[in-house]
């Protein structure tokens, strides 16, 4: 193009041109081509930016058009940061329970509304059940603890874990014949029928009492990290000790004219060891608030050492048995509640308040025999269904550092 031009130019000078104006001519023909090429340029640059790579999400400088733009992009699966200063990754909390206590299988009277001589007579009239589970009301709330410990390590921010849980479990029951003439027919002692026709055992009332002792010392391996910026994981394993040893003792009234009474004791004990797994999440609502829940499943490996005996102050009629045995026990426990934190001292330390309903559940506890039959075969089996299961609050105040 630029030959073009030069060879018109030549073309269209006048004969006899001085130098002067074939320099100033030159001149001008220099000064067109540099502003044609720097158009061209420009041109180009705009059609090249029409269909270049757009910046990414994170790049954009443009104001957006709507007034509440979508949140994003966000970051996922980085460990969790407290965010406290100088942080020494150690932190303690002391739980105060108040759980309800049920046992499957101790039901220990049957009431008939009349009697012959002050003992049952066929068919049973009334038959009320009586046991520690009649009503809601009958199942008090224990007083427990849980303590714990943790710390996190270097090694990918994993989370190491002990909590010991201790709780008391005391429960008495009476019941009492409604009716005039009326007795309760025992289930927990021997007798030579079914039901037992010793008639000491026969009679208005019976009293009946639980007391436990439930202690369980728990070690886990974690890893909590963020999903999203406002949902925490935290799955985790680990070893489960249990110790839950319960005594269960019911006293029958003699004669409705007679003070004598017999007494069955019985005792259950129970220890074992095993693996535990869970999974743990927090979910941040903001200004130091989170809901969460937890849920974990143990196996434990246990040995059963129960014993039971009958006194009867009239007859030498009575038992004194011991069985010990060995069972798998499983164990689940799930939590839900709600969490408030804050910062102290320059961020230094985090205080929190965690509070929360639990279930817990395990399975097979309760392995006393009862006799059906005080026959010559002494036909007799252990209670069928002995689940016992724990539910109520709990409270935790936890110190992170």
């Amino acid at each position: 193009m630029e030959a073009l031009l030069k060879r018109v130019l030549e073309e269209s000078k006048p004969l006899g041109e001085s130098s002067q104006m074939k320099k100033w001519r030159m001149s001008m023909h220099f000064n067109w081509n540099k502003r044609v090429l720097a158009s061209s340029f420009a041109v180009l640059s705009m059609a090249t930016s029409l269909y270049a790579i757009p910046k990414g999400p994170c790049d954009r400088t443009e104001e957006v058009c709507c007034e509440n733009p979508k949140p994003g992009p966000f970051a996922f699966s980085y460990p969790m940061d407290l965010g406290l200063s100088c942080p020494r990754d150690f932190f303690v909390h002391v739980d105060g329970l108040a759980f309800q206590a049920k046992q499957d299988g101790m039901q220990f009277a049957i009431e008939d509304s009349s009697s012959i001589g002050g003992a049952p007579s066929a068919p049973i009239n009334y038959g009320k059940v009586h046991g520690f589970s009649s009503d809601n009301s009958d199942w008090g709330y224990q007083p427990g603890m849980r303590f714990g410990v943790g710390f996190f390590i270097d090694h990918d921010a994993w989370a190491v874990d002990f909590n010991w849980t201790w709780l008391n479990i005391t429960e008495y029951k009476r019941a009492n014949a409604s009716t005039p003439g009326g007795v309760l027919i025992p289930l927990w002692i021997l007798g030579n029928d079914t039901p037992s026709a010793t008639p000491n055992c026969f009679g208005p009332q019976a009293n009946a009492v639980w007391r436990s002792g439930y202690n369980t010392l728990d070690f886990s391996l974690g890893k909590p990290y963020h999903i999203s910026r406002y949902v925490i994981v935290n799955p985790y394993f680990g070893f489960r000790a249990g110790w839950i040893n319960q005594h269960f003792s019911v006293s029958y009234g003699g004669l409705q004219s007679g003070p004598n009474r017999t007494i069955h004791h019985g005792q259950n004990d129970f220890w074992g060891i095993g693996a535990r797994a869970g999974f743990s999440s927090d979910w941040i609502v903001g200004k130091g608030v989170c809901l969460f829940t937890n849920f974990s499943a143990s196996m434990l490996a246990s040995k059963f050492e129960i014993h039971q005996d009958m006194i009867t102050p009239v007859t030498p009629n009575g038992f004194n048995l011991d069985a010990d045995f060995y069972h798998n026990v499983p164990n689940t426990e799930l939590a839900i509640g709600i969490a408030w934190s804050k910062y102290f001292d320059k961020n230094k330390y985090r205080v929190g308040l965690r509070g929360a309903y639990e279930f817990i559940q395990w399975w097979n506890q309760l392995n006393m025999r009862k006799f059906y039959s005080g026959g010559p075969g002494f036909a007799n089996e252990t209670v069928a269904r002995g689940d016992l299961s724990l539910n109520g609050f709990s409270l935790r105040l936890q110190i992170d550092i």
